[in-house]
């Protein structure tokens, strides 16, 4: 009698261990097939000093609950937006993508810098897990999609914007940080053939409070244009020694300052600023177009529930990288693996807040077309058409 009790002790134990493990798999392969909710992650610098990028993209994700909820069940599954604030660190960025992995998240829209990207970057590679990167990269992968358009594409409309004007001599100043010195080599590469030279070159740590010496030293060089490429607070310091310095050309800054912050930190003092960013800015100032239409809704809608505040073009990439897997879901691709697939194949053009998107043909960047050269005028932002519509 004792020794069939004791194999059936066994018997049980070893079910209850082959269960825990059959339990790790799924969670491991993102398949929630025997689950009610399909869970999509989400990493974001909702506090630290990214956090003023940070900020938009965290009501964003609010927003995109609340939407989410309206709508319903996707057969029978609630979706479930789960977000991790990694504090601007990035190895916390990394727990929380682990985290997330051993959840079942199907996918995984971050983070919001992008060395935090690239700590997270491997992890998806490995457990293959699609991952939708919220900055610019350095490199790829196959289950790597950036919603953050590359330096070249966003050195073309800046491009395009000085070859309408007539100017060929550019001053370049940028943060020697990770996203600072990805500017130039793409700008080159680009400017070269259309007979763009740039005359001057400066650079400076990130976490300087004056760029006074730099600009100077740009000044004497006679450029037609300066280029900033740089994050905010310190996009926003180049821009108004700029102005103490008494350039009379323009300033074209980069798609990191395209936020409210940049506008506070110029103030009235923006004559001859520009910025390169999202459509989205300057929505109704637009021609009629779907993405005006898409544009219009992200932007009225953040407004209505975040009390008159404005999404920008980090928001952007998190609406875009949501509503890419949530397309996916909807079209009864529920796992990790199915979601893959469908990029790769199924999904064809997807028309963004960003831009249009094509895995198929640029699993890195979308394509120019939701981003535009603005000016600063009253406290906003103006649009001005640079040939590219």
């Amino acid at each position: 009698m004792m020794k069939n009790i004791f194999k059936l002790g066994v018997f049980i134990l070893l079910l209850l261990v082959l269960g825990a493990c059959n339990l790790e798999e799924n969670q491991g392969s993102g398949n929630d097939s025997e689950n009610d909710e399909i869970k999509i992650g989400v990493i974001l610098a909702e506090t630290g000093p990214a956090s003023t990028l940070g900020e938009a993209q965290v009501n964003t994700v609010k927003l995109l609950q609340k939407e989410i909820d309206a709508r319903g069940e996707v057969d029978g599954k609630k979706i479930k937006l789960v977000k991790h604030d990694y504090e601007t660190d990035d190895t916390k960025a990394v727990i929380a993508m682990d985290k997330l992995i051993s959840d079942g998240a199907v996918a995984v829209i971050g983070a919001t810098q992008s060395g935090a990207s690239m700590a997270i970057l491997p992890k998806a590679m490995e457990q293959k897990v699609p991952l939708f990167t919220l900055a610019p990269i350095s490199t790829g992968g196959e289950y790597i999609y950036g919603m953050a358009h590359t330096p070249e594409v966003i050195a073309m409309p800046i491009i395009e914007y000085l070859k309408e004007n007539g100017m060929t001599k550019v001053g370049w100043i940028n943060a020697s940080d990770g996203f600072g010195v990805t500017g130039l080599p793409a700008f080159e590469k680009l400017a070269k053939d259309k007979g763009i030279e740039v005359v001057a070159h400066e650079e400076f740590d990130a976490s300087a409070t004056d760029m006074t010496i730099q600009l100077s030293k740009i000044k004497t060089k006679n450029p037609e244009v300066v280029i900033v490429w740089s994050r905010t607070p310190a996009a926003g310091i180049v821009a108004r020694n700029f102005q103490s310095l008494g350039f009379d050309i323009p300033m074209i800054q980069s798609t990191a300052a395209a936020n409210k912050g940049f506008i506070e930190q110029v103030k009235e003092n923006s004559k001859n600023i520009h910025v390169l960013g999202s459509k989205m800015n300057v929505v109704e100032q637009l021609p009629d177009s779907d993405m005006k239409t898409r544009l219009s809704h992200f932007k009225e809608s953040y407004a209505k529930m975040f009390e008159g505040k404005e999404p920008d073009l980090f928001a952007a990439h998190v609406y875009d990288g949501v509503q890419v897997v949530l397309q996916a879901i909807e079209e009864g691709h529920h796992s990790r693996e199915e979601i893959q697939t469908y990029l790769q194949a199924g999904m064809g053009d997807f028309l963004g807040a960003t831009g249009t998107f094509n895995f198929t043909n640029d699993q890195m960047t979308p394509d120019y077309d939701g981003i535009t050269i603005m000016a600063i005028e009253d406290g906003d932002w103006k649009y001005i058409s640079n040939g590219m519509e």
